[in-house]
């Protein structure tokens, strides 16, 4: 199975910013606790993020995928 590059590059930007999730849970709740905008906790904001994100990099990657010229 051949995986292009494009793709392990953009599960390497999401696996890197779902570990600064991770890191910023579990080592620093009270930063994820912080309330920026709107009375919404960061960690609702930044669980946000990640699934658009996510939406976004899947979106990328077809577009990229389908392109004839590659």
């Amino acid at each position: 199975m051949h995986i292009p590059r494009i793709a392990l590059w953009l599960f390497g930007l999401y696996l890197l910013v779902y570990v600064g999730f991770v890191v910023l849970s579990a080592f620093a709740p009270g930063v994820m606790a912080a309330t920026p905008l709107a009375g919404l906790p960061l960690s609702l904001l930044y669980g946000l993020l990640l699934i658009a994100l996510a939406f976004v990099l899947a979106a990328w990657y077809v577009r990229v995928a389908a392109d004839p010229r590659r």
